[in-house]
This record gives structure tokens, sequence and C-alpha cells, in this order.
């Protein structure tokens, strides 16, 4: 009978055991899907940078310098420019807060637009960009809050930074 109760705790110890190793996997499937789902964001929101980057070409800085100096008389050229610089700087914040809220980023994501939005939005021709783009583009409350305090606190930022 001893034998018996060995045999049945054995039995037992058995099933809890393959009961957690079956937990475990299911938790390491999670993160691996979790993972998984991560990477494609990254690679999908990579290809419209990528995208918007090659439309910059040779003339970027041009266009960039002539946005500050004076916004209204850049060519559609100029202005197609400036789009994809200020598309893709847009993109790469709301991918770093979409990795916020998907547990990979901590706060630090909010340094990084607190330190790019002012210098490349506190200007009118960032400010107007932001408005249109803001207006039309569905993004997170909390990363067009915080983008939006920032040049509202800092509105000409970029051209006296350059010039100081």
């Amino acid at each position: 009978m001893g034998t018996d109760k060995v045999g049945g705790w054995l039995q037992v110890g058995a099933n809890l055991g393959i009961i957690l190793g079956l937990v475990l996997v299911g938790l390491q499937l999670k993160q691996n899907s979790d993972l998984l789902r991560i990477q494609l964001l990254y690679a999908e929101s990579q290809s419209f940078i990528n995208h918007e980057r090659a439309m910059i070409g040779e003339n970027g800085a041009d266009a960039w310098a002539r946005s500050l100096e004076a916004p209204r008389e850049l060519t559609l050229s100029e202005t197609r420019i400036m789009e994809a610089h200020l598309y893709a700087l847009a993109e790469q914040w709301r991918a770093s807060h979409l990795l916020h809220e998907l547990g990979v980023l901590g706060e630090e994501w909010q340094n990084r637009i607190i330190e790019e939005s002012v210098y490349y939005l506190g200007n009118p021709y960032g400010r107007a960009w932001w408005n249109v783009y803001s207006g039309t583009t569905p993004l997170p409350d909390e990363l067009r809050a915080l983008v939006q305090q920032q040049i509202d606190e800092s509105p000409n930022y970029t051209l006296p930074y350059h010039m100081a």
C-alpha cells in the first residue's frame, strides 16, 4: 500500500510538471509572437522612412535652409523634400511611441521627441507642416500633445539656434 501512495504522489507531481511545462511553452510562444509583431511594425515603419528619405536626395540641406530663411518661397521640389524629411521624422516618433506602448521602450521615447520637435518644427514652415500633418494623420493623443506642447513653448527655436 505504501508504494501505491508514493506512486500516486509521483503521478500527481509528474502531471503538475507537465502542466507547468505547457504554461511555460505558452508564455514563450506569446513572447515570440510579440517580438515578431514588433519586428514587423518596425519593418513597415522603416519602409515608409526609406521611401521618404529617397525623395530628399542631394538637395536636402538646401531645401532645409530655404525652409528656415524663406518658407513661402520654396519651390514645389523643395516643398516635397521638406515634406519627406518631416514625414520620415514624424514616422520615427510614431514608431518610438508604439514601441513604448508595446513595452519595448521606456519613457525615453519622450526625450527624443522633446529634443527633436523644437529643432525641426520650431520655425514657421515646421509649425505649418505639423498643423496640417497632425490634423490629418491618426496619431496617438499622447504623442500629438507632447509635440504640440514643445512647439508651442519654442515656436521660433530653429533659426536663432543656427544663428547663435
